[in-house]
């Protein structure tokens, strides 16, 4: 043995004799726990690293907002009961935080506040030996698909609007639009996957289709949500409708014709409506049912004769256009009252009861067919709800559309959509109704009246 090791041995007997004789003299409230021989060799000698000793794990390598991620403290090739642990993480790229000093407890459990993609490090001591092992995980929330379409009903040659929104997830949204023919095996992509939220799409032919459309996010979550829609024929000239309400005292004998100059221009019937009582007096109501059938220009007239010399009149001039709406333009002629009869639309009536909009926010209603259905009013109730009020005008397709909007983000809150189909006896039937609103509450219904 050489000089100089003799030297470094005969100092580190003299240390821990000196520190045996310490431990020996304290007393024993003041030592915490028993100090072993080679725990003070270890503390003279100092520690080293051995990352093979460390078998540590955690429970999942992504987890969901919420959730628990728990942290397994494990060790090999050493006596795990000389054994202690240490806890760490940190946001990736950030500083190191502890979440648990060296201690014997060797699980812990770690629940997140935020999403994002972490870093662990869980620290194996045994005596002076300490190995360490790294783990990534990543925090993530469950996505979901809110995408819609803006109507499930279009004449060949209209387009429908594809907007993909999302809620949750986890980083960059990509989303991917798709169709195909009802009952049809493959899908045609509309748009692959990106970050374009929006797309206007234009079918050729008629026919019913289903369409997809795909949200993903940074973590690779995929959702879906299928669509059904109806593409028409041209569209069928829809006719449109008017009523001629007349009356006439029951006491006396009444007898009302009615001339249509053109019945290839309308068509018309007639129904008697309950008996009115004015000035105690009962008068006999008929009614006049016109339907448009063709474009062109005729004329009504209504006779009555009260046969006691004197002769009622009226005089109706009717332009039909290309798409049967009808216009009165000229009405003459002499009646028992002091108001000729107007022409009247048939009419029946829904309404649809919304939020409020609150401050910096407002409401926008869009109709695709005007001349099928038509806003009437809008109504407010002690300014917790508007109530959007629509006429139903003739038979047909339409879509009613409510938007809240955000003045200062430009962008949309809330979105309202009822494809509806109104038959000829202004029954109105919702087709599709989609759309997102407040969470939590489902989508405002739709009321009929009238």
């Amino acid at each position: 043995m050489t000089r100089m090791k003799r030297m470094i041995c005969a100092f580190v007997a003299v240390m821990i004799a000196s520190m045996l004789f310490i431990h020996a003299a304290m007393p024993v409230s003041a030592a915490r726990e028993t100090v072993s021989i080679e725990e003070l060799i270890d503390s003279i000698l100092g520690e080293r690293d051995d990352d093979s000793i460390n078998a540590s794990s955690v429970s999942s390598e992504r987890i969901m907002l919420g959730e628990s991620l728990i942290l397994n403290g494990a060790a090999t090739g050493v006596d795990p009961a000389k054994c202690k642990y240490a806890f760490y993480f940190r946001p990736m790229g950030l500083f190191w935080l502890k979440l648990q000093d060296f201690g014997k407890e060797s699980v812990y459990e770690w629940t997140p506040s935020v999403m994002g993609d972490f870093e662990f490090c869980i620290k194996v001591k045994c005596g002076r030996t300490t190995g360490k092992k790294y783990f990534k995980v990543r925090v993530s929330s469950e996505l979901f698909n809110e995408s819609y379409i803006s109507t499930s009903y279009v004449q060949q040659g209209g387009a429908v609007e594809l907007t993909a929104r999302t809620k949750g997830g986890f980083g960059e949204k990509n989303y991917a639009f798709f169709y195909r023919k009802k009952n049809s095996i493959d899908w045609t992509s509309l748009s692959s996957f990106s970050t374009a939220d929006h797309i206007k799409w234009k079918p050729v032919s008629a026919g019913d289709y289903e369409l997809c459309i795909k949200v993903c996010d940074k973590d690779d979550q995929l959702k879906e949500k299928y669509f059904e829609m109806t593409v028409a024929e041209p569209q069928v000239k829809t006719p449109a409708e008017f009523t001629l309400t007349v009356r006439s005292p029951v006491s006396s004998p009444y007898f009302w014709e009615c001339e249509n100059e053109d019945g290839n221009i309308l068509e018309y019937y007639v129904t008697e409506k309950p008996a009115e009582i004015e000035n105690l007096r009962a008068y006999v109501v008929l009614e006049y049912h016109f339907i448009t059938v063709s474009a062109g220009r005729t004329s009504i007239k209504l006779s009555y004769d009260t046969h006691s010399g004197k002769l009622y009149q009226l005089m109706y001039d009717v332009t039909v256009d290309k798409n049967l709406n009808y216009t009165v333009s000229e009405a003459e002629g002499e009646y028992s009252e002091p108001d000729m009869p107007e022409p009247e639309q048939i009419k029946t009536g829904f309404s649809i009861c919304v939020a409020a909009a609150e401050n910096g926010t407002r409401w926008k209603y869009e109709v695709s067919e005007p001349l099928v259905a038509d806003i009437s009013g809008v109504s407010d109730s002690d300014g917790e709800y508007d109530t959007y009020n629509f006429e139903a005008v003739r038979k047909g397709h339409v879509t009613v559309t409510l938007t809240c909007v955000s003045l200062k983000e430009r962008r949309d809150i809330y979105k309202l959509i009822y494809d509806l189909y109104i038959d000829e006896k202004r029954n109105v039937e919702v087709s599709y109704c989609d759309g997102f609103y407040i969470e939590g509450e489902p989508l405002p219904a739709l009321c009929c009246s009238g």
